[in-house]
């Protein structure tokens, strides 16, 4: 019996004897085979399974026949209908102490934790003691201010949140106070952010910097915008990315000198970075890799990159002439075709290096008043305070802006084209002035 407790997987103990039969420990395999299933120590799987200790259990539960005792066959409807229900008679009765009675009082529950949304207004504490009529009153209140506090939730009050502007003249529109409803125009914080914008645009003013370079030209920065023009159509970027774009462009020239062979790799990497602010689903490398020709490989991307990062300090946020000129056109409720018109003469000023050093709310405000003349329109009193300047401040600027779009370039027609699409409203063939 010594050799038929060895386990059986003991690959050691498994020798094959003459004729082909597997010997184990001396014995043939079929005569241990017979042996083990007499044998439970050899079972241990079989003997420890689930479904064998169930069958165990059920034949206890068959034997002794006790009520209480575990069966895996019983359903949850035979345990339901095998529950006694006892009766009130049924439950024994605990002798009642009068003494401990009379000394001892039950206190009422804590009232419940109410958060205070208005800091001004304290509840009164209530009694500790009240009538029934009383809790009835209470409860009634409390349940009406619960409906007007759910009522309150839904409705926003302007007059709780919103300040007009200061200095605001009585006979002018308060535009972010009509648009108080609307959520996609922050009439809270709208007016602030502009008076911020205003501000950092006189800090982050670009100057002239072509007299320090001494390979590139400001025909070649014009003619690089046109091909950025339409590398922007080609992806569908949005108009703010264009801007950006140019602004990293011109900050980064005016702080650096770069050569001829480079120019064109400065303006893709600018609306790269520039797309990944503005944009939500932004072109990979290998889409500006393709527009430029594969005149670059992926590493010179990634180094230009890094180059201008580091010249720009990290500081990418700039004001442009297109949010001041939305801003300027909403403002004064400008129809959609006095817009784009004004678009197409600041999005004109952009290839033009003589414009680089104006200030973006400037030249926003003085398209805005070319567009307004060529419409026949008159400049008035709501943008005068919006904008901050003045009709006299601005003609001088919108004559400038004038001569660019009278003056053709059979060469540079990448913005023309642009607009006199009819999506655009054809502006481009808007009668000049003068």
């Amino acid at each position: 019996m010594e050799a038929q407790k060895r386990p059986l997987a003991n690959v050691v103990n498994v020798v094959r004897g003459g004729g082909g039969k597997i010997v184990v420990g001396g014995q043939p395999l079929k005569n241990i085979v017979a042996a083990t299933k007499n044998d439970q120590k050899y079972l241990k799987r079989g003997r420890d399974s689930p479904p064998n200790m169930i069958q165990k259990k059920k034949k206890n539960f068959a034997a002794n026949n006790d009520e209480n005792a575990f069966d895996p066959t019983r359903t949850i409807e035979t345990k339901i209908k095998n529950i006694k229900i006892s009766q009130k008679n049924d439950l024994p009765l605990k002798p009642v102490n009068r003494k401990q009675e009379t000394t001892t009082t039950t206190q009422p529950p804590p009232p419940p934790i109410v958060a205070i949304k208005n800091r001004n207004i304290i509840q009164q504490k209530q009694p500790l003691k009240s009538t029934k009529n009383e809790q009835k009153n209470n409860n009634n209140d409390g349940d009406n201010n619960n409906k007007n506090q759910s009522k309150q939730k839904h409705h926003i009050d302007w007059q709780d949140y919103y300040q007009p502007p200061k200095n605001l003249p009585e006979d002018i529109i308060d535009y972010d106070r009509t648009q108080i409803e609307n959520i996609n125009s922050e009439p809270i914080y709208a007016f602030e952010i502009f008076e911020y914008l205003r501000e950092k645009e006189q800090s982050t003013r670009c100057r002239k910097y072509m007299q320090q370079q001494k390979d590139i030209s400001p025909k070649m920065r014009t003619i690089l915008i046109d091909w950025l023009v339409e590398v922007q159509q080609t992806f569908e970027l949005n108009h703010e990315t264009l801007y950006h774009s140019i602004k990293i462009m011109d900050h980064f020239l005016m702080n650096s000198q770069i050569k001829r062979s480079r120019l064109q790799l400065l303006g893709i990497v600018s609306m790269f970075i520039a797309a990944k602010c503005d944009e939500r689903i932004y072109p990979i490398i290998e889409d500006f890799l393709y527009v430029s020709d594969n005149s670059y490989d992926r590493d010179d991307i990634i180094q230009m990159e890094i180059e201008i990062l580091k010249v720009l300090q990290f500081n990418l946020n700039y004001p442009l002439s297109y949010s001041f000129l939305r801003r300027f056109a909403r403002c004064s409720s400008q129809t959609l075709e006095t817009l784009t018109l004004s678009r197409f003469i600041l999005e004109s000023s952009l290839m033009d290096y003589s414009f680089v050093d104006e200030l973006d709310s400037k030249m926003a405000a003085a398209s805005l008043l070319l567009a307004m003349r060529m419409k026949h329109l008159q400049w008035n009193k709501t943008l005068d305070f919006y904008t901050g300047y003045h009709e006299k401040d601005l003609i001088e600027l919108a004559r400038r802006l004038n001569q660019l779009i009278k003056t053709k370039n059979n060469k540079q027609e990448t913005i023309r084209n642009k607009y006199s699409d009819r999506y655009l409203l054809q502006v481009n063939d808007v009668m000049i002035l003068f």
